[in-house]
């Protein structure tokens, strides 16, 4: 059975060997550390009690950030970046922010099509924001509108 849940500071080992795994520039320890407080909200997803992937959001003022979002490998195709990408609109939506926004490496284009079928919307770029093995490369900077 699929649920969701909120990340606890004490997963900070899971979640960042999860990341570490599926991601070739991953978040350090510290990194996730300092993405747990009163204006975040992090979710877990798990499959039968076990974590598959999760997210890292921010609510400030009228807005929503996600900052990250991450399947574990041997979990992808299934879903789960979906589910885990609906779950953080709907918790952006009951914390009444009227934007959700995210930037995403120009090169991701599994994680760009996704983006853009559940309604994300190209607003801008930061050229060479993202470190990458070519040098650097830019981020696409995206935004779902949530006010009616």
């Amino acid at each position: 059975m699929i649920s969701f849940r909120p990340l606890v500071p004490a997963e900070i080992t899971s979640l960042a060997a999860i990341e570490q795994a599926a991601n070739p520039y991953p978040w350090t320890e510290g990194v996730f550390r300092s993405c747990f407080g009163s204006q975040y909200f992090n979710y877990a997803l798990l499959l039968d009690d076990v974590l598959q992937g999760f997210y890292f959001g921010q609510f400030l003022g009228v807005e929503s950030q996600l900052f990250n979002i991450c399947v574990a490998p041997q979990a992808q195709g299934k879903g789960f970046g979906k589910m885990l990408l609906t779950h953080f609109v709907e918790q952006s939506q009951l914390r009444n922010a009227l934007d959700a926004w995210l930037e995403v490496r120009v090169t991701n284009q599994k994680a760009i099509q996704l983006y853009e079928k559940l309604g994300f919307i190209e607003t801008g770029r930061r050229a060479n924001y993202y470190t990458s093995p070519q040098g650097r490369e830019d981020a696409i900077l995206m935004c779902l509108p949530l006010a009616l």
